[in-house]
């Protein structure tokens, strides 16, 4: 079974079902769908979680053993395995299977992580995990798309936007949920509903409200990353986490930075122009010139460590893994902006990086 993110709440009023997989593209979309699946099994008295992630470290055994090991205080679980790859390998395909076939009434399994290819949905495990479950594909809309998601997001914080603010929106938010969700919540605390009635929403009350919020927001720290400007980066970086920033929406932009630059320097690799490789990416041409000499200094290993930096900041994030993510945020900063090491130990020396205060 397949059903959308935009269905997932209808689906949710009825029964449960054993088994739900969300992948996609949009991690904002991702964690707001596991969220719903979550607060419903929680609902129907699932009290107990037990979360997996398919890294070096994880074993299928695990899994396996996790499903017949019994709670003393909920007789119903929820199993969350995240695969980062979206491959199990020959041992996953078979325990996927294997868990299928064994079919455990008081547990619900949740799976989830990035797009899957044509080729991964034509597997064994994905075909037998949806003969039994559902499949949420959870995608970036694109531009003629957004507006009824903006639509839907509006009317669930109480608010109704005029065509010109949608247009507004879409124009700003374009690819960005996360970031758009919070402008929509920050709309509705500034102009809350006055009973069951939704609250009218201007362009103009778009613009007014926007300029209430902090010049130093998340957009802001992509200029010094083009320019080469570390130190400039920091000092937003740093305003942002005293304000309070979300820091998913920040590692959202670094990791989105990232990924735009590898894919465009695939494509170069492959043999594309430089223009095409970066409008392919969404890049405006007033950045091509600063996107063109950064590609052209791009290489696999620099890739590699911003995966890894990238991958620790999440950790820090969703798991509190016990490491800074302002010093993460930094060091990813550090070779996004094309800077050296040296870099990095002189400004932690000098006034303008005090993580201390952070």
């Amino acid at each position: 079974m397949q059903v959308y993110p935009n269905q997932l709440a209808k689906h949710l009023q009825g029964p449960l079902q054993a088994i739900y997989l969300v992948f996609g593209d949009d991690d904002f979309l991702r964690l707001r769908a596991l969220g719903e699946i979550r607060q419903r099994a929680q609902q129907l008295g699932f009290d107990e979680r037990q979360q997996f992630n398919q890294q070096q470290d994880f074993s299928w055994s695990d899994l396996t053993a996790s499903s017949q090991n019994l709670s003393l205080f909920s007789s119903l679980k929820i199993i969350e395995l995240e695969m980062p790859t979206a491959a199990p390998g020959n041992d996953g395909s078979k325990a996927l299977q294997a868990w299928v076939e064994n079919d455990l009434p008081d547990t619900l399994l949740l799976i989830h992580g990035p797009k899957l290819k044509a080729d991964q949905q034509k597997a064994k495990w994905f075909k037998s995990l949806t003969s039994k479950g559902v499949f949420i594909p959870v995608y970036t809309p694109d531009r003629t798309q957004l507006p009824g998601h903006i639509n839907q997001l509006a009317h669930g914080y109480q608010l109704r936007l005029d065509n010109e603010a949608i247009v507004l929106l879409t124009d700003w938010f374009e690819g960005n949920l996360l970031a758009l969700d919070q402008a929509l919540h920050k709309l509705s605390l500034h102009y809350p509903a006055t009973g069951s009635a939704l609250t009218e929403i201007t362009s103009q009350h778009v613009r007014d409200n926007a300029e209430l919020q902090s010049r130093f927001d998340i957009f802001s720290l992509q200029d010094p990353l083009l320019n080469g400007q570390f130190a400039v980066f920091v000092n937003r970086l740093q305003r942002l986490l005293e304000t309070d920033a979300e820091p998913a929406i920040i590692h959202w932009l670094l990791q989105r930075e990232c990924n735009q630059r590898h894919q465009a320097y695939l494509l170069i690799q492959a043999g594309k122009p430089l223009g095409t490789a970066l409008q392919k990416q969404g890049i405006w041409k007033s950045q091509h010139g600063a996107y063109g000499r950064i590609v052209q200094q791009w290489n696999f290993a620099l890739h590699e460590q911003l995966i890894d930096l990238l991958w620790r900041a999440e950790l820090a994030i969703k798991r509190d893994s016990g490491e800074s993510l302002a010093t993460l945020f930094c060091h990813i900063g550090l070779l996004l902006s094309g800077q050296t090491p040296h870099t990095l130990n002189q400004l932690h020396s000098s006034s303008a990086m005090q993580t201390e205060s952070w």
